[in-house]
This record gives structure tokens, sequence and C-alpha cells, in this order.
């Protein structure tokens, strides 16, 4: 299988909203709740320091957002969510995507990479952000509540990236 990158254009706007929506759905990755039309998810992307998307044999497999964890003093530490389309799942196309979004991030100029909130119960991320170098810093007890109403433990992680 071919694994190559681009930035993404209008024409991926359907594409990205449904993948960010069906995670959103799902109710166990991310924090969000309220689901995305369109022209607000064109916002949000519009906010980010990069939007990339992984294809697979040239077929939109999944894509990352890129962007500073915070503020001012602490904007050269990176964030990065990560949606993979649900067809593409368990072909090991996570490594390469989150390897990308560590090298775009390097080549921004950021200093590291922190994940705030990586659910207990997401095992496959777990070991893909391991494997990449990623170190479990924090547990929060009970950080993240799930689709059913139950509480799950969540990671924050970190990778230097100098």
């Amino acid at each position: 299988m071919e694994i190559t990158f681009r930035s993404y254009g209008p024409a991926d706007l359907p594409w990205l909203t449904a993948l960010w929506n069906d995670v959103l759905a799902d109710g166990v990755a991310f924090p969000g709740e309220e689901l995305y039309t369109e022209p607000d998810f064109a916002a949000f992307l519009s906010q980010q320091d990069a939007v990339n998307i992984l294809l697979a044999d040239g077929v939109p497999a999944g894509y990352y957002i890129l962007h500073p964890n915070n503020i001012g003093r602490c904007g050269h530490v990176a964030n990065a969510s990560y949606l993979m389309d649900k067809r593409f799942r368990g072909q090991k196309l996570g490594r390469p995507l989150v390897g990308h979004s560590v090298e775009t991030a390097k080549a921004l100029g950021f200093r590291g990479m922190q994940f705030n909130a990586v659910v207990a119960g997401n095992r496959a991320a777990l070991s893909i952000y391991q494997a990449a170098g990623f170190r479990m810093v924090g547990t929060i007890p009970g950080g993240f509540r799930l689709k059913g109403g139950e509480y799950s433990d969540m990671y924050i992680l970190y990778l230097p990236l100098v």
C-alpha cells in the first residue's frame, strides 16, 4: 500500500466534517458532543496550523489537525488530533499518520507535543503514541465521560521535539 500525505482543500470539507462528527458521535475518544456543520467545521479548520490527509493508494483514509496546545508562553508545544476512516482502521496506518504529524510539528518549530486527554480505553492510539516516543506524564482519574455516562481515566502524554 502506497501512503502519501497532502494538505486539505475545500473539496475535502464534507469528508473531513463527516469523519470528525462520526468520532464525536461514537463518544469514546473526543471531548466534544455537538456535531459540526460544514461551515462551522471550515472555520475550525482555518484555525489550525496544519490539516493533513493520509492517502492510502490515493484514497483519503485519515487525517490530523495540528495546533499549539496553549497560548503565549506555552505556544511552543503542539497538540494534534487524529481521525481514521473506519474502513481503514486496523491497517497499520496510525503510525505513519502520527509520524507525519510529529515531523510537521518539528518543521513548524514546535519544541514538543502534548496530548491532554487520551482515553484509557483507546488502546490502539496509546500503542501508536508510545511507539512514536510519547511518554505518559499524568493520569486524570475519571476525567473522560463516555457516551453511555460511565467515566474513564484519561492520560496526558508528551514528546519532546528538540
